[in-house]
């Protein structure tokens, strides 16, 4: 688990406390390293110039003793070094680069070194030498060569170094107090935030509000949120209302609702027993007028008695049409799998047996399958090939194509015909109730077969369209929901 994450989980007490804890030491830090920095370079400055001061010295001190080559005054001038603990090596040399005298204070000091070599001089690694001219009236007589080690210097540096770490743990554990202190104040109002909005979460309870303290970005955003609580609270408020008066609503709409079906019941009883009956009647004793008293009444009268018989056989066909579509949209649906390519070829032979003419070729794609109420869909499917064939016997050959296309959770049934078709202009009133676009002498119908269709398809909520060339074809889609 990364750092980043821990970060995240950290209480906001616990950010704000690093966060000012370790800016304060980073600066703290930077500060001791500057510092630190300076020092060191002060101290070398300071350094080289002492030492610069005692080669001069010593070189005037030396300038006879060179001069005469007296070696022991030159020893006596060198073992004067020998108070100064920093210098561990000391060489006199003459004009021509020889070792006139040396002191070496310490075992690992090493030799005086050749001056035909170049030699590096300054601070070099641990130590600092340098070689200073001895002159008489400007003249150079010799050399002085100085070897001194930096301990001083680096006990010096650390001594500082821990001396500036000590009085920064000091600081920082002052800037901690404080920083304990002052986070409450920018903590303390985001935090009764939180828990307030905790409580309001739990609790479902829009009336509770966050204190707000100062008018600062703290303080401004207590205030929005308090604000917003209170919009949602009448919000919700509104909310609540709304719901009452809709479930009174729905209560209401329910109790017509039941009304209109009891209505409707009793509608559709009265249709199948009591208008029945006299169109019973009025079909038997017309029929009895045309086979008993045929002789007696003129073409005229037999004319208007066979157009009476015509109207009573078609009022039962609307009453029956209107009898199915109050029955499917009432029905309740028993979902199962249905097999519309069975379905459509039983419908197709029980056509066929009924009237063959003229010849006619049905290509049904094998295996369409849908979910839905098996009862229904046989009534909607009954009705488009009904029509399909129907429109297409005026026709040398009745040709009915019926094919599929699978969607995702759907499934578009085509059924197309070579009959008569219609005009795409009045689509739209094809599956709304008595709504025809032939007439009775071109084609007979209720104008009721396609608005069961209708209603049948939305009841699975899919969808039927239709799209036709006048005079030559009609399809019509039905979009169904594929089996679960």
């Amino acid at each position: 688990m990364s750092l980043s994450w821990h970060w995240r989980d950290w209480p906001l007490k616990a950010k704000l406390l690093f966060l000012t804890l370790s800016t304060s030491a980073l600066g703290i830090a930077l500060v001791c390293f500057s510092l630190a920095t300076l020092e060191s370079r002060n101290y070398r400055n300071q350094m080289a110039s002492e030492l610069d001061t005692i080669a001069s010295i010593l070189a005037e001190q030396s300038a006879a003793a060179v001069l005469f080559e007296d070696r022991g005054q030159l020893n006596n001038i060198l073992k004067s070094l020998q108070r100064i603990d920093t210098i561990q090596l000391g060489c006199i040399y003459d004009t021509a680069g020889n070792l006139l005298s040396e002191l070496a204070q310490s075992s690992n000091a090493g030799s005086c070194p050749d001056l035909a070599m170049p030699q590096r001089l300054g601070f070099t690694d641990d130590h600092y030498q340098l070689l200073a001219p001895i002159t008489v009236d400007d003249d150079t007589i010799g050399q002085l060569f100085l070897k001194c080690h930096l301990e001083v210097l680096d006990h010096h540096i650390r001594t500082f170094a821990l001396a500036a770490l000590g009085i920064g743990l000091v600081i920082l554990v002052f800037v901690a107090i404080v920083a304990i202190r002052l986070q409450r104040v920018i903590a303390q109002p985001i935090l009764a935030l939180s828990d307030t909005a905790g409580q309001i979460t739990q609790a479902h309870d829009y009336s509770l509000r966050a204190p707000v303290a100062g008018n600062d970005e703290l303080g401004q955003l207590g205030k929005v949120f308090n604000e917003m609580i209170g919009t949602i609270e009448s919000q919700n408020r509104r909310i609540l209302n709304s719901q009452r008066e809709l479930e009174r609503t729905v209560e209401e709409r329910t109790a017509e609702l039941s009304l209109a079906n009891r209505e409707l019941e009793a509608f559709s009883y009265s249709v199948s027993h009591d208008l029945r009956q006299p169109l019973r009647a009025i079909d038997g004793f017309s029929q009895a007028m045309q086979e008993d008293c045929a002789g007696q009444l003129d073409q005229t009268a037999r004319d208007y008695l066979s157009r009476v018989r015509s109207a009573a056989v078609r009022m039962g066909h609307l009453i029956d049409g209107l009898l199915i579509l109050s029955r499917v949209s009432r029905q309740p649906l028993n979902y199962e799998t249905v097999d519309i390519s069975a379905m459509t070829s039983e419908i197709c032979r029980e056509l066929v047996e009924m009237n063959g003419d003229p010849p006619t070729r049905i290509d049904i794609q094998p295996d369409i399958r849908v979910g839905g109420d098996s009862r229904l869909l046989r009534i909607a499917f009954q009705n488009l090939l009904e029509n399909a064939w129907k429109y297409s016997a005026k026709k040398p050959e009745r040709r009915i194509e019926i094919t599929a296309e699978p969607g995702q959770h759907a499934i578009t049934i085509s059924i197309r015909d070579n009959g008569a078709g219609f005009d795409m202009k009045y689509a739209e009133k094809l599956f709304t109730a008595f709504n025809r676009l032939h007439s009775p002498a071109e084609f007979a119908g209720t104008g009721i077969g396609l608005a069961t269709v209708y209603r049948v398809i939305r009841r699975h909520h899919g969808n039927v369209s239709a799209d036709s060339v006048l005079g030559e074809s009609a399809t019509f889609h039905v979009n169904l929901p594929l089996p679960a």
